[in-house]
């Protein structure tokens, strides 16, 4: 199928955000300089890159996406840049981590996406507000984060919990790092029924209406990098998100899950 300008940008954005935010598909810092401690940042980190990202959406004839795409960190003592994340420390020591984050929500659709979504509304993106809190356990981290809608689109919230681990030196190798991660994901109806409902307005004889309520959602990944160079990395991704009961039985979805493969170069300057 055809993808749209839309789309496309957004394949584009949530790329970057897959690699460079979302703590349970893999850490940031797995690129910065490994002389620092556990808790304290560089002072100033930039880092770029390219890749590529095949991406399934659960949503109902809509196809599997591959695309070329660039991504960015920009970090200072306090301040995060991840793509279309930003995050600010208000809290860190050896054993906990508070931030407040902002970030964009790449979720929705337009209806010429697929033939099972024509005369459907527009499903936008959005700006969310939240923060985290993350405990650096003897084994791994644990974080939760909340993200709310600030724009009035979908309206709602998600609360996430997740644990992470980073396996360095594997097979006895300095430059390999490989860190899996499994959470769960909470989801309230208003931004579930916005993304996967279908109004009175919108509902065919092939299409009921359908509202969808609160659901909690299982999140697992894995992110494997290897230090080719001193400031050189190349970082494999791949994120699994099995979607909620809620979600599953609406009309315009066909898969149980989200998945997304990443290969990319990122250079630190």
């Amino acid at each position: 199928m055809t993808i749209s300008k839309k789309q496309q940008n957004s394949l584009i954005l949530r790329s970057i955000f897959l690699v460079m935010i979302l703590p349970w598909t893999g850490r940031a810092e797995l690129i910065e300089d490994d002389s620092q401690s556990d808790y304290a940042r560089p002072m100033n980190i930039f880092s770029a890159g390219a890749g590529a990202i095949v991406t399934k959406e659960p949503y109902k004839g809509v196809d599997t996406e591959s695309r070329g795409i660039p991504f960015f960190l920009y970090r200072t003592e306090r301040l995060s840049l991840y793509g279309p994340m930003m995050s600010y420390s208000l809290f860190e020591d050896e054993h906990w981590e508070m931030d407040a984050i902002a970030k964009v929500r790449f979720e929705g659709y337009e209806d010429d996406d697929s033939r099972f979504l024509q005369g459907m509304d527009d499903r936008e993106w959005t700006m969310e507000l939240g923060g985290s809190l993350s405990k650096n356990l003897a084994a791994g981290d644990l974080t939760v984060d909340f993200a709310a809608d600030i724009l009035n689109e979908h309206k709602g919230h998600e609360i996430r919990l997740y644990y992470s681990y980073d396996f360095r030196n594997v097979l006895r190798n300095q430059a390999l790092t490989v860190s899996p991660n499994v959470g769960l994901s909470y989801r309230n109806h208003q931004l579930n029924d916005y993304y996967y409902g279908v109004r009175s307005s919108e509902a065919t004889a092939s299409r009921p209406e359908y509202h969808v309520g609160d659901s909690t959602g299982l999140m697992a990944g894995l992110m494997g990098n290897y230090k080719l160079r001193e400031n050189l990395n190349l970082t494999v991704l791949i994120s699994f998100e099995w979607l909620g009961d809620e979600i599953r039985s609406s009309p315009i979805v066909d898969k149980d899950h989200i998945e997304s493969f990443l290969l990319g170069i990122i250079y630190m300057f």
